[in-house]
């Protein structure tokens, strides 16, 4: 059975934040967390790329295989039929979904309209960017407080995944009920699960993405949110990796979900049992047994039986982004794949 959340003030907000009431209890302190993780010594260069325009590729005709007298006509469509069967090959070199943006180039931008309201991110595309490869996709999602920008910086993905994968990093907007400080709406039908979706579109469409291979991480709050698209949209993703966070809350999840979570025994912002419920609301979606066995990195354990991978990590800080953290994230990620 699902656990119920925490009376903790700052969970209490969170669960007031999406429907827009008064939050008791939410202060500057308690939302802080990108700010205090930044000092955690996990800091890397801002890895915002600037694409470039688009060309759009156009669609084959069907070839009918009715009698002909043409011998031009066959000759047209094998090789266009051989075009198109070298292209696939391409776009799927690295992967077996390779989705419609693969064969054009990019034209991303660092927006979206979603409702009529313009959204931003931050970008990260491989130096060596290929049109004609499908790559990996990673969601990472700040903290209340923070940016797309700055979690760029300190959660250190860049320096492990190098050129293997297109990283997106979302910018929440402010909150009223956190001082007006950047965070997530968690519920499913909300402002924020529709900035997924409409952010994805345009990343998939205009990009060769491996749509096998999409993941999504975020610290703290963006934990909270990662685990709820992780039950939103389980269709999209392969396996998340909430640090720090807690959820899912709200609605039914699409089915089972490989999961690597991380959380803090010492953790006085988001209470260590947050993290737990976590866990054992995914062991439950996926089926786990209650046995377990030791993985990497050290303090890290596996669970038994489960219809997805479930990876357990408890260490001995508080709420910092660890500094095992990206690589130990990027490691299931690949497993996954």
């Amino acid at each position: 059975m699902r656990a119920r959340p925490s009376s903790w003030s700052l969970l209490a907000c969170l669960l007031c934040a999406p429907v827009l009431t008064a939050c008791p209890g939410a202060s500057e302190d308690e939302g802080g967390d990108e700010a205090g993780s930044e000092t955690s010594g996990e800091v890397g260069e801002d890895t915002d790329t600037e694409v470039g325009e688009s060309s759009e590729s156009g669609e084959s005709d069907e070839t009918s295989s009715e009698e002909s007298s043409s011998d031009g006509e066959s000759s047209e469509s094998t090789e266009s039929e051989s075009t198109e069967s070298e292209e696939s090959s391409e776009a799927e070199s690295s992967g077996t979904g390779g989705s419609s943006g693969c064969g054009a180039a990019p034209n991303v931008g660092s927006s979206v309209e979603v409702g009529g309201e313009e959204r931003t991110f931050v970008l990260a595309l491989p130096d060596n960017y290929d049109p004609d490869q499908a790559y990996p996709l990673v969601y990472a999602i700040h903290g209340l407080g923070g940016s797309g920008s700055l979690a760029s910086n300190y959660f250190g993905l860049a320096g492990v995944i190098g050129d293997d994968a297109i990283v997106v990093y979302p910018d929440g907007l402010p909150l009223p009920e956190f001082g007006n400080q950047p965070g997530w709406n968690l519920m499913p039908q909300g402002n924020d699960v529709a900035f997924f979706d409409a952010l994805h579109e345009a990343l998939t469409t205009q990009l060769c993405v491996d749509e096998d291979r999409v993941f999504a991480t975020g610290h703290s709050f963006g934990g909270y949110m990662s685990n709820s698209l992780g039950c939103y949209r389980g269709d999209r993703f392969a396996a998340i990796a909430p640090v720090a966070g807690g959820g899912p809350f709200f609605g039914a999840c699409d089915g089972p979900m490989a999961v690597w979570i991380t959380h803090g025994s010492a953790d006085d912002v988001v209470e260590l049992s947050e993290g737990l419920n976590s866990r054992d609301t995914w062991a439950e979606l996926n089926g786990c047994d209650d046995g377990f066995g030791d993985v990497p990195p050290d303090g890290c354990v596996s669970y038994a039986g489960c219809e997805a991978a479930l990876h357990w990590c408890e260490h001995p800080g508080g709420h910092e982004w660890p500094a095992f953290a990206p690589a130990a994230i990027w490691a299931f990620f690949e497993a996954q794949g």
